[in-house]
């Protein structure tokens, strides 16, 4: 359903479709859940950044985010764009400003990202995120670092039942690389997988006519799903395929390294998860819980992107949602995230102004929370 157009008058008054806007406890709320969240980033030794909210607008070209990006057209005539996305701002700042800091850098942020959606998906075009890049170093050791802060995270704000559901997008590109797909064809069929439409998946081969070994492994994705052992039984599954092979020993080694970490709880395996940027090239995850019917968050590696700034390098990464974050926790009916209880204000009056804005900035200087009387009087 298409938006109604509202009225000058109106417009003044009522905010954009997709926009939001937090006041008191609500306000409150979600800045506890940021402050947890960011507490386990700083556990984990990464720095705060804090990158632009608009840039050239080809930093953000690519088909996943073409026909989201808010542009807009710089007074120098070159195109710019709100950023719809962290991780291509962040990778293009490594390249550039942080040149000559050394790997591995570890950076996190917290902020909005804008995205056009339409109405009538339901969905917000202005979005908080919160989350981290490890970029540089050895790839399997920073993949389970990121693991573990992601779980960290969930167990900080209290939600129940937190789980991250891993997979590896070489499995997926592994079984196609020999069969000539076109760009479109490719993105049609990982739609499918990624969405776990079985039915959809069919008409997408149907399409494709690819050969019966790879449509009948490509159908298996949207069923393999559960614990580590579903690694293995891939493994013999897709032996056929060098890289599904390789992708498959890369996320047995994570998996491992993660139970043997006391994370297997939290870790479950879906191979069908291929995610929907076109920028990641390895270990994919999403952060998922009960009470919600959509993910809290999600990341994974994206060895590739800083190449297209001038320096190659690996790198992964993830974010949270602050909006399904607070979201599910009301549902949840959590208190781990929840504020302080706010101490009631002292008013403070007087009968000559002096003398009153005195009294409230000692008892301020005490750490009290005061409400001063206009003009000096109750």
């Amino acid at each position: 359903m298409e938006s109604p157009i509202l009225s000058p008058a109106l417009s003044r008054v009522h905010v954009p479709p997709g926009v939001q806007c937090f006041v008191g406890d609500e306000a409150r709320r979600r800045r506890a859940i940021e402050s947890a969240v960011l507490a386990v980033f700083e556990g984990w030794d990464y720095e705060e950044i804090i990158p632009p909210l608009f840039d050239y607008a080809d930093v953000f070209a690519g088909p996943a985010l073409e026909g989201k990006t808010y542009t807009f057209v710089g007074r120098d005539g070159r195109p710019l764009a709100l950023r719809p996305d962290f991780t291509s701002l962040l990778a293009k700042i490594a390249a550039g400003r942080l040149a000559d800091q050394p790997a591995p850098m570890r950076l996190y942020y917290s902020g909005e990202v804008l995205r056009y959606e339409p109405p009538k998906a339901g969905r917000q075009s202005e979005l908080y995120q919160m989350g981290l890049e490890h970029l540089g170093g050895d790839p399997r050791a920073a993949d389970v670092e990121v693991l573990a802060v992601a779980a960290e995270c969930i167990e900080s704000l209290g939600i129940r039942g937190g789980v991250l559901a891993v997979g590896h997008v070489g499995v997926f590109a592994g079984l196609l690389a020999e069969c000539g797909l076109g760009a479109a064809a490719l993105e049609l069929l990982r739609e499918r997988v990624d969405a776990k439409d079985g039915g959809g998946v069919d008409d997408a081969l149907d399409r494709a006519r690819v050969s019966a070994p790879v449509r009948q492994a490509v159908r298996r994705l949207t069923a393999f799903s559960g614990d580590a052992a579903v690694v293995d039984e891939a493994a013999r599954a897709f032996a056929f395929s060098p890289g599904a092979t390789t992708a498959l020993e890369e996320l047995r080694t994570v998996v491992d390294a993660t139970a043997s970490a006391g994370l297997g709880d939290r870790i479950s395996v879906d191979l069908s998860e291929v995610r929907g940027l076109d920028y990641y090239t390895g270990l994919v995850f999403r952060v998922y819980a009960p009470g919600l019917g959509f993910e809290l968050g999600a990341g994974g590696r994206y060895d590739a992107l800083l190449a297209r700034y001038g320096r190659s390098m690996p790198a992964v990464g993830f974010m949270l949602g602050l909006d399904r974050v607070a979201l599910l926790l009301a549902r949840q009916d959590e208190g781990g995230a929840r504020p302080e209880p706010v101490a009631a204000a002292e008013p403070v009056a007087g009968p000559s102004l002096g003398p009153a804005l005195r009294e409230a900035r000692a008892r301020r200087a005490a750490g009290r929370r005061v409400r001063f009387a206009s003009g000096g009087r109750t």
